[in-house]
């Protein structure tokens, strides 16, 4: 069951809170495995919390015992605000400390995003140290327009698993690309390419939603931080 919610001091934010299946109750996201803020592609190439790929990671995640929260950054329909850029990693860290609120402060907390979503929950990563489990990246742009790769330059901090999940024909997040950039910036990401597709990942939902599952199974140690490579927290 959808729950809209609204957070935040300024901007305002508004968001979609969805407990793990098989709790009809959303107030019940206390009683989840975990959870994972869930953030979406471009503002201003028509970005939003209900796109397609975004849809698919959050049902993954709740699929794994997991709850959801996706929202919109601001200035997109109901979230106050006007787009800046590279501010909006701020909306993803005040997503983060309102979904810690609902799962508890010990349940293990996943960031994961798509497109610029990737980029924005990558430097929000950057800055959380330890405090979060996980960290997913769809279609992970490192750099475009104004967010240039030295932006990132703190994520090598960030010793929790990553997952990255690109398209084979992505020319936007190009597989090799952002693979060897993860590696350089000191991280371990577990790469995985989703063959025949492009940025949009067309037909690769199923598999999008399957490899994140994994990760979540394999990788995050509820209870606990604890990488695929052995790495701990």
């Amino acid at each position: 069951m959808k729950e809209r919610v609204t957070f935040g001091a300024g901007p305002r934010l508004e968001g979609l809170f969805e407990p793990p299946d098989g709790e009809g109750n959303p107030a019940a996201g206390s009683a989840a495995a975990g959870g994972v803020v869930v953030s979406h592609p471009h503002p201003l190439y028509g970005g939003t919390m209900v796109q397609p790929v975004v849809h698919h990671i959050a049902k993954a995640c709740r699929s794994r015992g997991f709850a959801t929260l996706r929202f919109n950054f601001r200035g997109v329909e109901g979230s106050e605000g006007e787009y800046e850029g590279v501010a909006e990693k701020g909306d993803v860290q005040v997503a983060a400390g309102y979904l810690r609120e609902r799962i508890g402060p010990d349940a293990p907390l996943v960031l994961a995003g798509y497109s610029y979503g990737a980029s924005m929950s990558a430097l929000a990563a950057a800055d959380a140290g330890s405090s979060l489990a996980g960290l997913v990246l769809v279609a992970f742009p490192v750099v475009f327009q104004e967010i240039r790769a030295d932006v990132f330059a703190g994520l090598g901090s960030f010793v929790g698993p990553v997952l990255s999940v690109c398209g084979e024909y992505d020319d936007i997040a190009p597989p090799s690309h952002v693979g060897r950039f993860l590696r350089e910036a000191g991280l371990r990401p577990r790469e995985v390419v989703i063959p025949g597709c492009d940025h949009l990942f067309a037909g690769g939902h199923g598999q999008i939603e399957k490899e994140i599952a994994r990760f979540l199974a394999e990788g995050v140690v509820v209870g606990g931080i604890e990488a695929a490579d052995g790495r701990t927290a």
